[in-house]
């Protein structure tokens, strides 16, 4: 080799040159050793690495242009083409939160969850033969008290150390006691909290859905009314119960997360946080949770509040108050307590009286980021919804209450002006109690809501329709109520934009335009060849399953609409929560109207799908990139 490479300079090159040629063409790998190290799992939430596998599958998978303005959409895609029952029901028994006791028992406890003494970390060395024995040691950065660790192993094998934390250590490995490479092994932990409504919990999407029996069918009775109509033919749900650490728990219906508040993994809150621990090897993602369906500003963020479904361990602690309780570890906490003076004026009659959590600052953890999604039960937007579906509402007034709760679009935006007072004393509370910087108010990222019922122009909405809402005789989606809807809608998106302006938060509302022609419309234009997009209901008629059987639905695949609808509420999570524990406590049989309405209404009708959470979460990102380059970067 030497001398082709001396006949090929000869005559043309000095000794410098010929120099220069053999330093380029020999070898580098004796002096360019390097160790690459990750966190074995960087989202804390999930209790290890193999839960967090098929996340890291997918982001691998899906990497690239394509999927460079929506990671999470294409990831959630990618998911449910090989879990088309959908990827949560074998992960939400494997996350840090107890299901039963909706605590963080499963991690070590909220101390050891919030507060990390380490990390686990891969590392391994490059350009060193497969069959040589590397010594690994770990020296700690601490100055005292603490001792090194090593490890000896085949070099072809990762390493694995748990690094203190914050402090880290430098990693050196030798071989036959010689130094060939070192590095400095610090993670970092970033905390992100989410808060809010029905829309930041993942409403709509159960991690564990409903599982139907194919051989039976349900009868809901008869409606009251002119018509007396029959409630016949409906599917019927399995009675396997769900298993959890080691007991079975009673009840066929679906499960989420937080049973109480419907919180599922397919938050796009979750779904952030997700992605920016697998974006960083070297970032730790500690994820706190604790947005609630059926939650305002008033009951669920700063008052307390006990979620949309009965549960035995429910509990009635605020959002705001759950945080500062977290952040002392679970801790000793103080209580303060606000006669009348953290409602000026009276204009919040919900927050009188009112007593909220607060961590000591010296104690406190600093939260990186806080996701939200709050305002529109407020102003009354579920029952707004109500009224754009039940204009014949004859039948139903005497079978529920949520079918009497109805408000005209005047109603809701007359509350327009007590959100901004609500919004106002929301910063407030996040700044005195969970001591986040007036001047560092943009570590705050409101979420607008997406376009429910409006077509691909972005500009009008489904024609009036039955189209999803046949579960229960009465629904009709009314075009132009819907209209009215739609305007209050957007008439919110640039109250919540214009407050969040002033209030120095981040908004973020870009999936708006997204969901056009992806709502309830999207089942305007599929011919019937799709039943998934057609909103249809499977029925038991003339001894058949029309137009499928119940077993076939499958409400995690990937479809065009990004809306559920009662349908799917009915399909997926079919909560009769009341009429179950009735049957329980007085051996009740059969069931009735009332039972049918609930189980089309409280079940996340009208709120995004898992793709449409996805969807939301890609429209964070950006925000949430720029705010940890901004405060962990500098």
């Amino acid at each position: 080799m030497l001398q082709n490479v001396r006949h090929r300079y000869a005559g043309t090159c000095t000794l410098r040159c010929l120099a220069i040629a053999l330093v380029s063409l020999a070898p580098t790998a004796a002096s360019a050793k390097s160790i690459a190290w990750r966190l074995e799992n960087p989202f804390r939430f999930f209790l290890d690495a193999e839960v967090l596998a098929p996340h890291q599958a997918a982001y691998e998978a899906v990497k690239g242009r394509k999927s460079k303005a929506s990671p999470v959409l294409a990831s959630e895609r990618w998911l449910s083409r090989l879990m088309p029952n959908g990827w949560a029901e074998p992960t939400f028994k494997r996350t840090c939160l107890h299901l039963i006791r909706q605590t963080h028992s499963e991690c070590g406890g909220l101390q050891r969850y919030i507060f990390p003494k380490s990390h686990a970390v891969l590392a391994q060395v490059s350009d060193v033969e497969a069959r040589l024995s590397c010594a690994w040691e770990l020296r700690s950065n601490a100055r005292t008290g603490s001792r090194s660790q090593r490890k000896v192993q085949p070099c072809s094998e990762q390493v694995r150390f748990d690094v203190p934390y914050p402090l880290g250590g430098r990693l050196v490995v030798t071989i036959d006691n010689r130094k060939v490479a070192e590095t400095i092994v610090r993670p970092t932990d970033v905390m992100i909290v989410g808060l809010g409504d029905s829309y930041g919990s993942g409403e709509g999407n159960p991690d564990r859905p409903v599982i139907w029996d194919d051989n039976r069918t349900m009868s809901f009775g008869e409606l009251p009314g002119p018509r007396r109509q029959r409630l016949d033919g409906y599917p019927a749900r399995t009675s396997t119960p769900m298993r959890y650490k080691g007991r079975a728990i009673r009840g066929p219906s679906a499960f989420w997360l937080s049973q109480p508040c419907h919180r599922s993994l397919y938050s796009h809150q979750l779904r952030v946080a997700l992605q920016l621990s697998l974006e960083d090897p070297h970032r730790a993602i500690t994820f706190l949770g604790l947005a609630c369906s059926g939650a305002t500003i008033a009951q669920g963020l700063i008052g307390g509040y006990r979620g949309v479904e009965p549960f035995p361990f429910s509990s009635s602690r605020s959002q705001i108050g759950s945080v500062a309780v977290a952040q002392c570890g679970g801790g000793d906490v103080e209580k303060r307590s606000y006669a009348s003076s953290y409602n000026p004026g009276g204009q919040v009659p919900a927050l009188d009286g009112l007593v909220l959590e607060r961590c000591s600052p010296r104690r406190a953890r600093k939260i990186d980021m806080i996701m939200m999604s709050v305002g529109g039960n407020d102003i009354g937007f579920a029952k707004l919804v109500a009224y754009a579906i039940l204009k014949d509402r004859t039948p139903l007034r005497g079978l529920s209450k949520v079918a009497e709760a109805v408000y005209t679009p005047e109603e809701s935006r007359a509350r327009f002006s007590e959100l901004r007072t609500r919004l106002k004393l929301l910063k407030r509370a996040i700044h005195t109690h969970l001591h986040i910087p007036w001047k560092e108010a943009d570590r705050v990222i409101l979420t607008a809501y997406p376009m429910v019922a409006v077509r691909s122009n972005g500009r009008s909405v489904c024609r009036s329709t039955e189209a999803g809402l046949d579960a229960f005789p009465g629904y009709r989606l009314d075009q132009d109520r819907t209209r009215e809807a739609e305007d209050v809608s957007r008439s919110l998106t640039r109250l919540l934009g214009d407050a969040s302006k002033k209030l120095g938060w981040q908004f973020v509302s870009s999936h708006r335009q997204k969901f056009a022609g992806r709502g309830v419309c999207a089942g305007e234009t599929n011919g019937g060849v799709d039943p998934d997009n057609e909103l249809l209901l499977p029925r038991y008629r003339r001894g058949a399953w029309v137009p499928y059987v119940p077993s076939r639905f499958r409400g995690y695949a990937t479809r065009q609409r990004w809306i559920r609808t009662a349908n799917d509420a009915f399909m997926l999570a079919h909560v009769k929560a009341k009429t179950d524990l009735k049957r329980i406590v007085f051996r009740r049989r059969g069931f009735g109207p009332t039972d049918l309405l609930e189980a089309s209404t409280f079940g996340g009708p009208f709120h995004p799908t898992a793709e449409g959470q996805a969807a939301i979460a890609d429209s964070v990102l950006p925000a949430a990139r720029r705010l940890l380059r901004k405060y962990r970067e500098r």
